[in-house]
């Protein structure tokens, strides 16, 4: 049995069809993301974190809200708290979307 068939009860076996394989690769996807969030949530209660909101991301980095919202659909940067229709992210987080998007 191969280690990446297996993911907490979830299985993928050659009998099912194709459209089956792809939805089951997504939901273990979005698992792992819900998981690495989670434990961004536990590690921002044990320790003082700072935060930004998404203007000051938005003019430290340099770049405009599409832009922000790409980045982080696409994984570069993820949004640590949502409060009252704002997002925060955190500072380290946020200078290390800096030193990647700007060199």
């Amino acid at each position: 049995m191969r280690k990446n068939q297996y993911l907490r009860g979830f299985s993928i076996s050659p009998q099912q069809p194709h459209a089956y394989r792809w939805i089951l690769l997504e939901l273990m996807a979005t698992r792992r993301k819900l998981a690495a969030y989670l434990e961004l949530r536990e590690e921002m209660e044990q320790a003082q974190v700072v935060l930004r909101d998404a203007d000051y991301v938005r003019s430290y980095v340099g770049i405009s809200t599409e832009t922000l919202y790409r980045l982080q659909r696409d994984g570069y940067i993820c949004v640590a708290r949502r409060e009252r229709n704002k997002r925060y992210y955190r500072d380290s987080d946020v200078e290390r979307l800096r030193q990647r998007y700007r060199g």
